[in-house]
């Protein structure tokens, strides 16, 4: 009897060719009907997809492969003809492949995935957000597709490799997915990384991956051979062209590494953080990564097919990650592991050569010192020394290549600005409990310092930047006077961790000066503060570079001011005195002139009168001849073609040499400061006849005219005697307070910065940081003490003027920056508390070139805080 069937059935079953054979393809011309019958109406369509859902278990159960590849042919042709009403039939395509996924057959599931790809391509957020039955449905498929593999794996059979293909296939085309839903995206991405994973690491040893990764950044030096073979396999692999025995471990590899790259290349940040995670989590659990670098190099692979502007996304999401496992480790002590294997992974990444566009370096390297900071302070009590030394050198490491793998041009600069106010805070807040850990961590700190200016100085880079000043290292003479400015510290260490942290210091200042300070000199850019006609002096040399001379408030004086401190100490390590004398000698021999015009006011307060027993005063003496003498060959050899005559032939020289007879003949002159030898006899009290003093300066200067350098005239500066040449130190600085004061009211006229247009912009770090001082010191109050007057500044006070104005330790606290309505305020002149900020304070700044010597358009201000309205104003942090 014949069997009556709907049109929609009829034209279904006319698709299908006769026969019993498993290798059916349906017939064209009737599918072109089906397509255009389906496509005319929804309701059409809901009947073809009903009928073929029914007919693909009819035949399931019947073992009908040959109609079921005929009915995914069907389904497939139906996605891409109807991806506009996908939503209409996605359930019933996932009822279909379901069906045929339980058959088992290899062949079939071939198909399957091919169809299950076409589907992963067609979907979009409506159904992942408006249909739970329909990802209920797809995610079971999924599991189905991802787990077939895995399963085959585990039993011996033959088709392993397929089996294991069909499910790296299926991982390729779920990550096509994962945006549309946030439950689908982890559950996807846990389940498809470890099987990519385990599938790359069975067949990539460590040099394949690290060539693949040079081949992926392009920095590989040997002939790039990118595969045509392993490109034309994968191709073959992804639309299922590859025999069972042909397939190989080189393909399987090779689309595991697609299915990686699908996951990564994405805009989505929440996806690029999820799928970090997961490879880091991973590889922990795969193997031990301090033993290999196999799961470092795999996640800089990774990392590298982010796209470029979203790899910041990774390196933040691992540095979340650390600081969370930290926090864990006092009461869980078994995640240290976890917590070196997130150092080491944030190790790969900052280490590596690709960039990461849009990353805060600031921020991250802030995060790291707080983290190595935490490490010493706060974990000290829950790991053992040698675990706490391993995660250090990992973190050090990373702040290394960080800040030297340049971004911007003051990066370098900036780096060590904030290591060295890391170790001002640390060194503020030691306490009795932890002075030995303070002192291994600001040796840890000074030792990161000095391993950033090495990797510069070896590192060739075309990637112009600015080196780091003088000026950028003024917080830290402070570790030079550690009775005066850490005194918390200073009263419970010994006198060889002071000395060891002193050591260091100026081991690291030295190889500043003749790593990184003098290469700016080397710079072929024209410097604004440096005259045309003067320039074969060389930056530094060059007379009141960087306002040396004509600002008396400038790192040369400030650096000076704090030896003065140092040698006021009731002791003096004498090793660490003869390096800080071979720094100040290092100095001299790059500023030149500036140096000795910021040195002479200095020189008679470090001179003694008398014979004393006192070492300090005797190593202070002996340092200041030394600096004298070193001061007249620096004129000599430095200055030679512009003075025209021998320096060493006047009398000030001779004055020197006889001075420093005398003081070896009354045992005054320390040897262990020049390396000399020699004996004499102690008379206490008795006078020193001293050839050096204000006339033998003043005949210096009337013997050598010194003619201009350039445009400037040095004579004023040097025969100012009652201000300069007397050693009236207090009159010297109101005078140049004065001036100072002057200058700031009218606008100080420093030249800018010659990589800003109009030379103001946000400033340096040390702005920043003046201004930080200024709100809590309020005038030089800070500690409770006011300022010295400086009509009675004397020898004795010497060590608490300066910029810095040597601070109490245990009454120094940091304070917040200026509120939106502080500034606001102190424009308009109103008085704010304390006067913690103003525009108008006494107090010149302290830096050359610093933007807040700069004048000040108060009209601009305004303009700029008057558009700053905020109900929250009190809250904003400026």
């Amino acid at each position: 009897m014949r069997v009556l069937h709907s049109k929609h059935q009829k034209l279904i079953l006319q698709c299908y060719p006769p026969g019993k054979g498993v290798d059916k393809k349906p017939n064209p011309l009737e599918l072109s009907y089906l397509l255009y019958y389906a496509s005319t109406r929804r309701v059409k369509l809901e009947k073809v997809i009903d009928y073929l859902d029914h007919k693909t278990k009819s035949d399931s159960r019947g073992s009908k492969s040959g109609n079921l590849q005929v009915t995914l042919s069907i389904v497939s042709a139906l996605i891409e003809k109807c991806a506009d009403n996908l939503n209409v039939f996605a359930f019933q395509v996932c009822s279909i492949l379901t069906s045929v996924l339980n058959t088992g057959e290899l062949p079939l599931c071939k198909s399957l995935v091919a169809t299950y790809g076409v589907l992963c391509s067609k979907l979009d957020g409506g159904l992942f957000t408006g249909d739970k039955d329909f990802v209920e449905s797809f995610s079971r498929l999924t599991d189905g597709l991802l787990d077939v593999g895995v399963t085959k794996l585990k039993i011996p059979g033959p088709n392993q490799r397929e089996w294991l293909l069909l499910s790296l296939l299926t991982s390729r085309y779920v990550f096509n997915c994962l945006g549309f839903n946030a439950a689908v995206s982890h559950r996807f991405i846990g389940k498809c990384v470890p099987l990519l994973t385990a599938t790359v690491r069975d067949y990539s040893s460590y040099d394949t991956l690290l060539t693949r990764l040079n081949s992926n950044l392009n920095v590989e030096k040997d002939d790039r051979r990118v595969s045509r073979v392993a490109t034309a396999a994968a191709h073959s692999v992804a639309h299922g062209d590859v025999d069972d025995e042909s397939l190989t471990e080189d393909e399987l590899n090779e689309e595991a590494l697609n299915g990686l790259k699908a996951l990564f290349n994405t805009s989505l940040s929440s996806q690029i953080s999820e799928a970090t995670i997961e490879v880091v989590n991973n590889n922990l659990r795969d193997g031990n990564v301090e033993e290999s670098p196999w799961g470092v190099t795999f996640l800089e692979m990774c990392a590298s097919w982010i796209p470029v502007q979203l790899r910041f996304v990774a390196l933040s999401t691992l540095l979340y990650k650390l600081s969370v496992v930290s926090e864990q480790l006092p009461s869980q002590k078994a995640t240290y592991p976890h917590v070196v294997h997130y150092a080491q992974s944030i190790l790969g990444l900052v280490s590596s050569n690709f960039n990461m566009i849009g990353l805060s370096i600031t921020d991250v390297l802030q995060q790291l010192l707080s983290l190595q900071t935490n490490l010493y302070i706060g974990l000290a009590h829950v790991l053992s020394v040698d675990q706490t030394r391993n995660l250090s050198e990992i973190l050090s490491q990373c702040i290394c290549n960080l800040s030297s793998h340049i971004y911007y041009f003051d990066q370098v600069l900036d780096s060590i600005v904030a290591i060295l106010l890391q170790i001002d805070t640390v060194m503020i807040s030691a306490s009795k409990s932890n002075v030995t850990i303070t002192h291994d961590l600001v040796i840890t700190f000074l030792d990161t310092i000095s391993t950033i200016l090495n990797l510069l100085s070896r590192k060739l880079s075309t990637i112009a930047r600015n080196h780091a000043t003088l000026e950028n290292w003024e917080l830290s003479f402070l570790l030079l006077t550690f009775t005066k400015s850490f005194r918390e510290f200073a009263i419970d260490a010994t006198p060889e961790q002071i000395s060891n942290i002193q050591t260091k210091y100026l081991t690291v200042f030295n190889e500043f000066l003749t790593t990184e300070l003098i290469k700016g000199d080397e710079r072929s850019e024209e410097d604004v503060n440096v005259p045309a006609s003067s320039t074969n002096y060389g930056k530094f040399l060059t007379p009141n570079y960087n306002d040396y001379i004509e600002n008396s408030e400038n790192a040369l004086s400030h650096l000076l001011v704090h030896c003065n401190a140092f040698f006021g100490e009731q002791s003096v390590n004498l090793y660490v005195a003869r390096m800080l004398l071979d720094t100040l000698k290092n100095l001299l021999g790059i500023t030149g002139i500036n140096f000795i015009h910021n040195f002479l006011p200095v020189f008679p307060h470090w001179q003694i009168l008398e014979v004393t027993k006192q070492l300090p005063d005797c190593a202070k003496d002996t340092t200041a001849y030394l600096l004298l003498n070193e001061s007249l060959k620096v004129l000599n050899e430095k200055y030679r073609d512009s003075i025209h005559f021998d320096v060493s032939q006047l009398s000030l020289a001779k004055n020197v040499a006889q001075d420093i007879a005398v003081r070896r003949e009354l045992a005054v002159w320390v040897n262990e400061l020049d390396g000399t030898n020699g004996e004499g006899s102690l008379a206490m009290g008795e006078p020193i006849p001293n050839e050096v003093n204000k006339k033998a300066f003043y005949e210096f200067f009337s013997q050598t005219s010194l003619p201009k350098f350039g445009s400037r005239n040095l004579h004023p500066d040097f025969r100012n005697g009652e201000s300069l040449l007397n050693g009236n130190i207090s009159e010297l600085l109101q005078s140049a307070s004065s001036h100072s004061n002057e200058e700031a009211y009218e606008g100080f006229k420093t030249p800018p910065r010659s990589n800003l247009v109009n030379g103001y912009g946000l400033g340096t770090a040390n702005d920043i940081s003046s201004i930080h001082s200024g709100l809590f010191n309020s005038n030089f109050k800070s500690n409770g003490y006011h300022s010295p007057d400086a009509t009675q500044m004397t020898s004795d006070t010497l060590p608490t003027i300066g910029t810095h104005y040597l601070h109490e330790a245990n009454n120094y606290k940091h304070s917040l920056m200026p509120r939106v309505s502080d500034l606001k305020q102190s424009v308009l002149g109103t008085k704010l508390p304390n006067d913690h900020f103003s525009f108008t304070n006494d107090r010149p700044a302290s830096i050359p070139r610093s933007v807040l010597q700069k004048q000040i358009h108060t009209t601009d201000v305004k303009s700029i805080l008057n558009g700053l309205h905020s109900e929250d104003d009190e809250e904003i942090i400026v």
